[in-house]
């Protein structure tokens, strides 16, 4: 029997949708879990200024060594959160030199040099209302994820998008800065145009708070 367009359709994107930006893409560590040492000298070091590249390669390897359930239940490494999605906004800006914040800095999450020119950094994420802390805590093994619920994901991005962007509009910054937010709410590509159209939305409404205001989303920079 021919298959429907629609089940075909939905084949290929649970294939083919882009998860670059995933945390969940280090789920398979590649090595030992790195010790209280190691993440205190990658602290420091990650707030040194280096190339995006190399900023890049430092973040991921370090990343591939955490466990999820470590990952989002150790607060060691919450700075690392900050360095996974700065790294991939400093490369995909195109950035001549990218660090995160000094420990001992208050403000703000990171840096970027570009033209010659420093922007302060503001790093925040939205993952749909999931509490990722505690799915790891408490995993149950494979669930299903029906089309529907696609949908409703969809759906939800700009409420929650908005929620991740007002939170940091309210605190009214002393200095401009460049705020970075991380949408980690995937709908297989079901409602793509009208989920850019919603970040152009969210992006123009709090301009004026913001130096500049980017969303990274399923492998791309808006």
């Amino acid at each position: 029997m021919a298959r429907d367009p629609i089940e075909r359709w939905i084949d290929q994107a649970i294939v083919s949708d882009p998860i670059e930006l995933d945390l969940d893409e280090f789920d398979e560590p590649s090595g030992p879990p790195p010790s209280s040492e190691e993440i205190e000298a990658a602290r420091e070091r990650l707030a040194l200024w280096q190339s995006p590249t190399a900023f890049k390669a430092d973040v991921d390897a370090l990343c591939a060594r955490c466990p999820s359930k470590e990952w989002f239940n150790r607060p060691q490494l919450k700075f690392l959160h900050d360095a996974f999605v700065l790294a991939r906004f400093a490369l995909y800006q195109r950035a001549d030199e990218v660090r995160l914040a000094k420990p001992a800095e208050q403000w703000p999450d990171g840096f970027v040099r570009i033209a010659g020119k420093t922007h302060n950094v503001e790093v925040t994420s939205t993952h749909g209302g999931r509490r990722l802390g505690q799915e790891y805590r408490e995993v149950k093994g494979p669930t299903v994820d029906p089309v529907e619920d696609w949908f409703a994901r969809g759906n939800s991005i700009p409420k929650f998008l908005d929620e991740a962007v007002s939170t940091k509009s309210n605190r009214r910054y002393s200095a401009p800065c460049w705020l970075v937010v991380y949408l980690n709410i995937s709908e297989y590509g079901i409602l793509q145009e009208q989920t850019k159209a919603a970040i152009a939305q969210v992006k123009t409404r709090y301009a004026s708070s913001f130096e500049a205001i980017s969303v990274l989303w399923k492998g791309c920079l808006y």
